[in-house]
């Protein structure tokens, strides 16, 4: 990618940070009052902004974040986690005497997974932490609002007021909103659906979308959420691959071969290697199948789990041809 002097800093990724505690190869989940056994579990510094931040910084994209964790152990553990990976923190904030939150993700041996989450002081926390920090906002490209269910705090109108402020100024907007834990109430999508009035990018999974809308098929799903103003939608599809909708062209890219350790995080994974490929100027089938491909490599690994861009093309390049590959810094 050409260096492009006019950002400090190609990302700002807005969104929640919490811990993964990960117990793989979990046959099925327990009744109430039994137990099942898995192996191998980890705890690893985690959330959408902070997958999708981690994968990034990986593929050579200079990141900045913004969000809240507690000012205890686990918090500590995600600042030094992100500061080891070169990401700008100075939006994060630790608050004091506040729990960060958690998440317990049970996978199963094929690599899928559940999750039970405690959103801790985020329930409270609210989106006055953008403007309080939006000098880093102002100095990326792309802004993302990651997670957004998991900030219950947050108020989706004010969110939707400051993306339309963004995109006024040129900037990219990017909405990856993840599961809603509260069922997807109507006000809820009503939020959404203003939200993608002022959305550049807009990238579900399959599950996501068909709540959103009530569509089962992913092309569907993907043309109602174009209709709610979307400017391109990408519906993630797992070991289906992937789909995009913009303008009048879909695309839909199967997804590369993979042995799955397991798939959390697979989702904001498949997002940073999109919205590299994008930046780079490729067409969007490009695109979906280096997104592909960065989560491919990501849930085959047990550690070092982020790839970096040469990688990434390299094992893509395997199935498919792809523009070359431009390794300077974004």
């Amino acid at each position: 990618m050409q260096k492009d002097v006019s950002y400090a800093r190609k990302a700002c990724l807005i969104g929640n940070f919490n811990i993964d505690l990960i117990i793989r190869n979990v046959p099925n989940l327990p009744v109430w009052g039994q137990e099942v056994a898995g192996n191998n579990y980890m705890q690893v510094s985690a959330g959408q902004a902070a997958y999708t931040g981690f994968a990034l910084h990986s593929l050579g994209v200079p990141v900045s974040v913004i969000g809240y964790v507690g000012d205890d152990l686990y918090g500590r553990q995600i600042r030094d986690d992100l500061i080891k990976s070169g990401i700008e923190i100075s939006g994060l904030e630790m608050v004091k005497s506040a729990c960060t939150a958690i998440t317990v993700a049970i996978v199963r041996p094929d690599g899928e997974r559940a999750f039970v989450s405690d959103f801790s002081f985020q329930r409270k926390a609210d989106e006055s932490i953008i403007q309080r920090h939006w000098q880093e906002v102002k100095q990326a490209k792309y802004v993302g609002i990651l997670g957004i269910f998991c900030l219950p705090g947050f108020n989706l109108a004010s969110i939707a007021s400051k993306m339309d402020a963004l995109q006024s100024q040129g900037k990219i907007t990017v909405l990856d909103t993840g599961w809603d834990s509260t069922g997807w109430p109507p006000e809820h999508i009503d939020g959404i659906n203003t939200l993608l009035k002022h959305t550049t990018i807009f990238m579900p999974n399959l599950d996501e979308a068909q709540a959103l809308t009530g569509y089962k098929l992913p092309e569907d799903c993907a043309a109602e959420l174009r209709k709610r103003g979307a400017e391109l939608v990408i519906v993630k599809l797992g070991k289906d691959g992937s789909y995009a909708h913009i303008d009048k062209q879909t695309y839909c890219q199967e997804a590369l071969p993979a042995n799955v350790y397991d798939a959390v995080g697979a989702g904001d994974v498949f997002n940073a290697g999109f919205l590299y490929a994008f930046e780079n100027g490729w067409e969007i089938p490009h695109c979906l199948i280096f997104g592909n491909a960065a989560s491919a490599i990501y849930i085959s690994r047990s550690e070092n789990r982020f790839p970096n861009q040469e990688e990434v093309y390299d094992y893509a390049k395997r199935y498919y041809e792809l523009p070359p590959l431009n390794t300077q810094d974004c």
